[in-house]
Order: C-alpha cells, then sequence, then structure tokens
C-alpha cells in the first residue's frame, strides 16, 4: 500500500503571499507523486494549476484551518503531512494543529518540527537563539500582550514588527511618537507579540536560499541583495543575483553564518530563508529574520539558477540527503550538493497597483506589491533594462522629464528620491538626465554607488543602448546552474547580445504561447493556469512547445513544463525574435490575458495566428462591437462614443443618470466608473484629462443581473457553453463579485435565449477557439462586452464542471478529436473573492477590479457554499432579502447578534424576507425565514445586501450591494 502524504496549500493570493507558493506547492505534489506517494491536497484556491485534478491523487478544496486537517486525517488516514510548502498560512495553521494535541505522530510532520518553528518565527525565542551562538540581531525590545510593560524611552526612527506574520503584515517605521502609537496598536491587532528594533535603515541588505537535509549537510542556493536598502521589505525591493557588493570575506562571513544558524535552530531535511543585513561603513552584520520553509524568494532564486529548490526541498523532507539526489537539470550529471553558480545577472523588480487603491505611493516594512518580474542578461546593465522594458511593457525606459519646468522638477525630483514609492528607480533615471551627480542620489536613496554608476552609465549613453537593443546581434544563451561546466540538454533561455548562440533547434513543429506577463490585479494565476496546461498538452502530441513569459513566481515558468522556455519581456520586439528564430506554425495569444492579445495590434501577418486580428480589433472597442450588435439586430443599451470632453459633458447630458464611462482594451476594468451626479462626472474628466484615448459612455443597467459565460467555438459554431451567475448586480467587476455555477435564477428559456444571441455573434464574427463574454439581463438581455480569449473564470469552470476546456480549445486548432460530455453534477460551485484589506486600502467596491485572488467552495446548496467561504473570511455575514434601513453607524454599535428562527446563530438568509425588526439593548433582532435552495432551474430572486467586517479596522464595513444598488 501507498504511503500516503497530506500537502497543505496556501490558500488564496493575497498580498505577501501570491503564487509563489502554488509554485513551490505544485512541484512538490508532483515530486511525491513520482516518488509513489499517494497525495492528498488541502487548497481553497481554484485559479491556481496546483487544485488541478492531474496534480494530487485527492484535492479537498476547502479551508486551510485545524478542523478541516483534523477531518481530512480521520477521512485518509494519512502516514505524513507536509506543511513548508504553504506560505506562513500552513506554518501557522501546522502550529495549531500540534497545539491541539490530535494524536498524530509529530515525528510525522515533515520539513519543520516544532522547536524549529517557534524559534525561528517567534522574536522573542530567535532573538535569544542568535543571542546565544554568539550573533547579532538589532537591538530591540519584545512585548507580549498579555504582558504590556511601560516604554519610558524609545530611540526613533524604530521598526515595529509582529510575529508570526507574512509580507511584513502590521509592521511599520516610526519616526515619532503618534506614527509609534499609531503602528504600535496596530501591530498587536495580527499577533501577540512584538519587536520594536533599533532601526538600521539604510543598511545593505541580503538574502540567503539554503537547503539542509537530516545530515546537517548544507548548501547555499544563491545570495539575493537587495539593491534598495533595509526599511524597504524584500517583496517590494528591486533585487539582484549573484550578490554584486559584497567583498568575499563579507560572503564567507555570511555564508557561516548562516550555517551555524541553521545547525543551531534544528532544522533536519528541509531549507530556510535568512535575511541579513550589512554596515556599509564598517561591515558589521546583524540577522533580521529566517524563515524555515520555501520563501517567496525560493521561487526567484529557483527561476534565477534553475536549480528545483522545491523539487529537491521535498525529497529532503522524505529522507533523502543530498549527497544521494542528482540536479535534473543537467541531466545527472551533476548531483544536489553541488552548489548553483551562475554566470549572467538575474534582476528583480516588483509590480505595483497603487493607481487601484488609496494607498500612498509610499514603501516600507508591510509589503504592497501585486507580482513581479525577472529579468537576465550577460551584464548589469542589458539585465536592468530588460527588467525596465518587462515593466512598461515595451522597449522604452520611462520618463516623466516631459513637458516639466526644469527648475521645479529638479526640486520636486529630489522628494521624490528621498521617498521610497514605486516609481522612484525612474526618477533616479530622470534625475541623471537633468545631471545629478552619484554621490547626491546616494545621500538621498542610500542605494549603493556600483548600482548608481551602472544604471547613470545607461542614461549616460542611452541612444547608443537603444541601438544595440535593436540590432540583428539579439542571441539565446542557456541557464544550466553550472557556468556550462556539464552538459544541460534542458532549454531555458534568455536572449542576449552575446555572439554565441546555444538554442536548441528541432526538427518538431512549433507552437508558441505568449504568457501574462507580471501579475497584477486583473491578470493573475489563472493565466498561469492556461499557458501551463496549454503546454502540457502541446507537448503530450508530440509537438514542441515555446513559452515566453517573464514572471518567475508562476508553474507555467518550471524548466520542465514547456518544451522550450525563453524568459524575455512580452513585448513586441522579443516575440518577434523568437518568431524569426524558431517558426512555430501557430502562435497562441488567447491564454496569456488581456497582455498577450494587445499583441495582435502590432503585427500584420494573421495566418499562423490562433485568432484573426479584425476579430480583436472589434472586440476591444466599444464603439465596433456596439456597431456589431446593431447591425445584427441584438438590443443595446443606450451609449455614445466620445472622443474628448466636450463630448463627455454632452452625451452625459443627453443619457439620464447613473452612467458608465469606459475605455477600450484595457485589464481588470481599469478606469471604468459609474457616475451617478455631476460631481463624480468632473472628477472623472478632472482624472482622465491628461489621457487623450476615447470613453464610451452608455446607461447604466440598475438592478441588472449579469452573468459571465465561457464558449469553445469553431468557424462560429458553439461547442461548449458554461455560464456563471454574479449573486451581486451589475456594477461591481466580475472579479470581485461573488460567483456562482451552475445558474439558479434564471429558468432554461432565458439560457436558450442567451446561447441564440452569443451564437449570432459567433457566426458573424466567424471566431474559432475561447470566448468569453460578459451579459446583463433585466426583462431583455444585453451583451456588455466580448473578450475572444480565455477568462480569468476558465480554471473555476474548469474545476466546477470536470470539463477539459484547454485541452478541447487545442484539439480544435490542431484537428483532434475532442471530448464532448455534457457537464453535469449535484453540487453548486461558489468563487468569492478576497482582498488584502490590510494592506490596500478599499472604501466601495466597483466597476475597477480591487481583489487579489479567490476562494472556492462546494455544496450541495447556495447555503452550504455561503457558510464554506464565509468561515473562510472569519467575518460575521448578513444576507438579507428586503431594504436595509439602517446604517453604518447604528451598525458600529451592534456587539450581539439574535434571531427569532430556530437556528439560534444564523449568519444568512437567501430566500424569504428578512430584516431587522427592533433595537433593544445594543443587539440587533433579525426575523427570517430560513429555506434551503434544492438544485432547481429556476429560483425566485429578491435584492441582497451582503456586509462584511474589512480586516483594517473592526468598526469599519464593506457594502456590497447586491441587487439594490
Amino acid at each position: 500500500m501507498k504511503n500516503k502524504i497530506l500537502v497543505l496549500g496556501a490558500g488564496p493570493i493575497i498580498v505577501g503571499q501570491a503564487c509563489e507558493f502554488d509554485y513551490s506547492g505544485t512541484q512538490a505534489c508532483k515530486t511525491l507523486r513520482e516518488e509513489n506517494y499517494n497525495v492528498i491536497l488541502l487548497n481553497s484556491n481554484p485559479a491556481t494549476i496546483m487544485t488541478d485534478y492531474e496534480i494530487a491523487n485527492s484535492i479537498y478544496i476547502e479551508q486551510i484551518n485545524l478542523f478541516n486537517i483534523i477531518n481530512i486525517i480521520i477521512k485518509e488516514k494519512p502516514n505524513f503531512i507536509l506543511p513548508t510548502m504553504g506560505g506562513q498560512t500552513s506554518l501557522n495553521c501546522i502550529l495549531e494543529f500540534i497545539n491541539s494535541g490530535f494524536p498524530f505522530p509529530i515525528e510525522n510532520i515533515l520539513g519543520i518540527n516544532k522547536k524549529t518553528l517557534i524559534n525561528a518565527e517567534s522574536r522573542y525565542f530567535f532573538n535569544n537563539l542568535i543571542k546565544k551562538i554568539g550573533l547579532k540581531c538589532p537591538d530591540s525590545i519584545i512585548i507580549k500582550k498579555n504582558n504590556i510593560k511601560n516604554i519610558k524611552f524609545i530611540e526613533f526612527p524604530c521598526i515595529i514588527r509582529p510575529s508570526f506574520t507574512l509580507g511584513g503584515l502590521g509592521s511599520g517605521i516610526a519616526y515619532n511618537k503618534n506614527q509609534f502609537l499609531k503602528i504600535f496598536k496596530n501591530a498587536f491587532s495580527f499577533s501577540n507579540e512584538i519587536t520594536i528594533d533599533k532601526s538600521i535603515i539604510g543598511w545593505k541588505e541580503y538574502e540567503m536560499e539554503l537547503l539542509i537535509d537530516k545530515y546537517n549537510n548544507i548548501i547555499v542556493i544563491c545570495c539575493i541583495e537587495n539593491i534598495d536598502p533595509v526599511g524597504i521589505h524584500t517583496g517590494d525591493s528591486i533585487t539582484i543575483t549573484p550578490s554584486q557588493t559584497l567583498s568575499d570575506k563579507e560572503y564567507q562571513n555570511i555564508r557561516d553564518c548562516s550555517f551555524i544558524i541553521l545547525k543551531s535552530i534544528g532544522l533536519k531535511g528541509g531549507g530556510a530563508n535568512i535575511q541579513f543585513a550589512v554596515n556599509p561603513v564598517n561591515g558589521d552584520i546583524i540577522i533580521i529574520e529566517l524563515n524555515p520553509r520555501i520563501s517567496r524568494s525560493s521561487a526567484l532564486a529557483s527561476k534565477a539558477t534553475g536549480y528545483p529548490i522545491a523539487k529537491i526541498f521535498t525529497k529532503l523532507s522524505i529522507g533523502y540527503n543530498l549527497i544521494n539526489l542528482l540536479n535534473d537539470i543537467t541531466y545527472k550529471n551533476l548531483n544536489a550538493s553541488f552548489e548553483p553558480l551562475i554566470d549572467y545577472i538575474v534582476i528583480k523588480i516588483p509590480k505595483f497597483n497603487f493607481e487601484k487603491f488609496k494607498n500612498i505611493d509610499y514603501l516600507n516594512t508591510m509589503m504592497k506589491s501585486i507580482g513581479e518580474i525577472m529579468s537576465l542578461g550577460g551584464s548589469f546593465q542589458e539585465s536592468f533594462l530588460k527588467s525596465i522594458f518587462s515593466i512598461v511593457e515595451n522597449n522604452n525606459i520611462l520618463s516623466f522629464l516631459k513637458n516639466k519646468y526644469y527648475l521645479n522638477y529638479k526640486f520636486k525630483i529630489i522628494k521624490k528620491i528621498l521617498k521610497p514609492s514605486s516609481k522612484r528607480i525612474f526618477y533616479i533615471l530622470d534625475s541623471f538626465r537633468l545631471n545629478f551627480n552619484i554621490k547626491t542620489i546616494f545621500s538621498l536613496s542610500k542605494i549603493d554607488p556600483w548600482f548608481l554608476f551602472y544604471i547613470k552609465e545607461i542614461i549616460d549613453y542611452e541612444k547608443s543602448f537603444f541601438k544595440i537593443i535593436k540590432l540583428d546581434n539579439i542571441i539565446y544563451k542557456k541557464i544550466d546552474s553550472c557556468c556550462n561546466e556539464f552538459v544541460c540538454p534542458t532549454s531555458y533561455l534568455y536572449s542576449s547580445n552575446n555572439y554565441f548562440n546555444e538554442i536548441r533547434f528541432s526538427i518538431n513543429k512549433k507552437i508558441l504561447i505568449i504568457g501574462s506577463g507580471p501579475n497584477r490585479i486583473g491578470q493573475s494565476i489563472e493565466f498561469d493556469y492556461c499557458c501551463a496546461k496549454a503546454s502540457k498538452f502541446i507537448k503530450k502530441l508530440g509537438l514542441d512547445s515555446i513559452l515566453i513569459n517573464c514572471n518567475p513566481e508562476t508553474v507555467s515558468t518550471d524548466y520542465d513544463i514547456s518544451s522550450q522556455l525563453i524568459f524575455d519581456p512580452v513585448n513586441k520586439f522579443y516575440i518577434n525574435n523568437i518568431i524569426k528564430y524558431l517558426n512555430p506554425i501557430l502562435i497562441i495569444p488567447q491564454l496569456g490575458g488581456q497582455t498577450s492579445l494587445n499583441y495582435l495590434k502590432k503585427i500584420k501577418k494573421n495566418n499562423y495566428l490562433a485568432i484573426n486580428n479584425f476579430i480583436n480589433k472589434i472586440c476591444s472597442s466599444r464603439d465596433k462591437f456596439n456597431k456589431l450588435l446593431k447591425k445584427i439586430k441584438i438590443t443595446t443599451i443606450k451609449n455614445f462614443f466620445a472622443k474628448n470632453i466636450n463630448d463627455i459633458i454632452f452625451f452625459s447630458n443627453v443619457l439620464k443618470k447613473p452612467l458608465i464611462l469606459r475605455p477600450s482594451s484595457i485589464i481588470g476594468g481599469n478606469n471604468i466608473r459609474i457616475i451617478f451626479n455631476n460631481i463624480l462626472l468632473i472628477d472623472y474628466i478632472h482624472a482622465r484629462i491628461k489621457n487623450n484615448f476615447f470613453i464610451f459612455i452608455e446607461k447604466f443597467l440598475e438592478n441588472s443581473k449579469e452573468f459571465d459565460i465561457d464558449l469553445i467555438v469553431i468557424q462560429g459554431k458553439i461547442l461548449f457553453f458554461f455560464i456563471i451567475e454574479h449573486i451581486e448586480s451589475a456594477g461591481i467587476h466580475s472579479g470581485d463579485s461573488m460567483a456562482i455555477y451552475p445558474v439558479f435564477s434564471i429558468c432554461k428559456i432565458i439560457i436558450k435565449k442567451i446561447k441564440y444571441f452569443l451564437s449570432l455573434i459567433c457566426y458573424k464574427l466567424k471566431i474559432s477557439g475561447i470566448v468569453n463574454f460578459q451579459i446583463c439581463y433585466k426583462k431583455k438581455i444585453y451583451i456588455i462586452e466580448c473578450n475572444p480569449r480565455a477568462s480569468r473564470t476558465i480554471p473555476f469552470v474548469s474545476k466546477s464542471s470536470k470539463y477539459p476546456i484547454l485541452y478541447n480549445y487545442l484539439s480544435i486548432f490542431l484537428g483532434y478529436n475532442y471530448v464532448y460530455k455534457k457537464p453535469f453534477n449535484n453540487f453548486y460551485f461558489l468563487k468569492e473573492s478576497i482582498f488584502s484589506l490590510s494592506k490596500l486600502k478599499i472604501s466601495k467596491l466597483s466597476p475597477e477590479m480591487k481583489s487579489t485572488g479567490e476562494i472556492m467552495s462546494i455544496g450541495l446548496t447556495l447555503q452550504e457554499c455561503f457558510i464554506k467561504s464565509q468561515k473562510y473570511l472569519k467575518k460575521i455575514i448578513f444576507l438579507n432579502i428586503k431594504k436595509i434601513f439602517f446604517c453604518i453607524k447604528y451598525l458600529n454599535r451592534v456587539k450581539k447578534i439574535k434571531t427569532n428562527s430556530k437556528i439560534k446563530k444564523i449568519l444568512f438568509d437567501v430566500h424569504i424576507s428578512s430584516y431587522v425588526s427592533k433595537k433593544k439593548r445594543g443587539c440587533c433582532i433579525l426575523s427570517n425565514y430560513l429555506k434551503s435552495l434544492p438544485n432547481l432551474a429556476s429560483f425566485t430572486t429578491y435584492p441582497m445586501i451582503k456586509l462584511f467586517f474589512s480586516s483594517l479596522n473592526k468598526n469599519y464595513f464593506i457594502i456590497r450591494k447586491i441587487n439594490n444598488i
């Protein structure tokens, strides 16, 4: 009988814990199955390939908590638990499990033990351990919640850090007493223990990625240097590997310290990430923290060196040692105990979405980035330029100098460099254009002069560099993790200006998949799922799959997913270069979201594309798409196309408010606004006055239902049809809305009408492939938009219907038979959006997407789905029917909930009227009837309102109005 092993995932994507843990977990599951283990997976994220049916033997798409772990152990009886692949969420959960006293052998929890966990995660024990072994950590005061002492003297600035948190949650830098009290109070809402560290802001920061086996053999995978100094979270900092400004003596000192710490902390069979700070003046070394698990930087280190960290980590956890293991990337020519050595420069730059939130663009010890890109080059300048191109998504270096008055901008730029922000690196580039010297920039930013020298050199020879980039001498170099010392058959490549081409040519027919670039709100791990599945299927068919992407966090950029992985910026120049070298028979831009689809507009040839550029132009332009709808006599919402501000003002007066204003070809609902009055209209015009692109104005349908529909179409004929219903009414972005599959509130006749209208559009456009429609229904059917690409909901629909959507999509193009199976099951599937409210401030939900991730819940009834999803949020939920006539201030005073229902602790009511009947002694009394919802074809709908607490403030509510705006 196979040994069973329970693997804990990371749950939904949030700021600080993104898809790099899904990458690690996926690699761990694959490795365990290769080792003949029966893998049981617990994860609540439907968007990741980790919860795909091909990854594990048994998959539980449930919340990662103590209750579910115990239930799974009772049911499945696993022999082992692996909790080190799921980030801080699974580590905190396994600590709670150990403390619960459940009868499970502690030695069978792999990769971690209680002693290591406490020593590493508790600031108190970690600081004591570091001092005991004769090393230094920052001078600090450790305070516990139940033992808060009077703090008589604190030297400012100081850094406040809670224990057992992820992504710097609750931490901050205090420069005065008022800031200190605010951060101090907030930190205790995330942990019972906090540390107040003496400031080491401005020191150089380094990370060491290490692996250790049960015999205490230790290797260093790589040393990552933060270009930004201490004071900015490593996830928000620009980083580089190998480290450039460490002397050999300093590096060896850090290496020795890492080994001592790892042996002292009690870790056996696993790995860790250790963060160091080095004083640039005298070389003093301070240990900041240790993470005894696969960390955020592990994915970056894996992709940077080619060393499969998660795979080797998993094998060490189940008892292997480093000496006996082989490194796959060198094709068994090298064992895993050899430390990677690279002959190129790797730079990581984070991706931010501050424009969607009310947060001030200011970076500190709390992580705020949404995603990241990685670039590889033969020199610092080459890698740095490619990283800039990856972020801005074209071959230009962003500049804010245009139309700026020289003297005023010179003073402004000093403030911008002094204050860490997401755009600081671009202001530094501008400062060199304005002839600032390196010494001045160093004094403002504390970025090491070594980096500033080469950045200045780029600006000094800006025109020359552009000439070099645009020449035809771009070739491809191979990543082999050992500087070409051994034969490496793996086709993991990056472009360079070198003279020796290492690309491997094959006689197989090739298909190019364009990836989605860095994660961002509106375009995230769902498209990685699509790219990875497609690449895998193409390889199964005996064809070569080529993938271009620059995102180090994802499964699709793993070395063994594609036949040839090219790690380059996703833009026209680099894509055309691949086409020139490899001449693919088919290019698929439909699986990488709007980023890859935008590539179509920049080319003229269509013969080898999976989608026609003509179709893309019609679907991306609201004006052209509405003309098409009128031509085929489908009802459209009243609309106008505004080309300037005067048009916006005129048409907004012609149409009665509320209105919805939206640009074309956008990601995640960027700059879409609902206008209820003239004040909001003026604000929108003021915000958009600098941009000259056209705005589409249409009447906003209040209280209308919204649906997401995914189709597989061949030559305009619909083969497969999947319809998802939004719980909220139109007006909230589909990525932020709760969604149910299958639909529950419309009858079969309406569904047939919807399918008929969509078939007319598909037939007229002669679409082939995968298409997503968004529609509204309010007495009539209205088509909102058409996206001729894979949508955000594809993974959710695939897992809900158990239907291989992507495999069938590719089969259509390649001439293979496809699977025709009518999806049917007895379950409801609910998708709930997750908001990183503790880090990104949200005042209300709107047509502009703000959620960072999602969870999925499964139940026989809608109520069961709701209960499961809301338990994850750990908030009080009200789902009510009639208009709510109490305000937020009233709710703030409500401390207890009482009900006259038979179920004493009721959380929701979906069917019959439910409303506040009395206010008595600070209690809110709900009168209601509760009915279960069977799986019927139709369901009577009423307006619903959902209220839930935000993590930011217990007295603060976000209101999601459903069907009653």
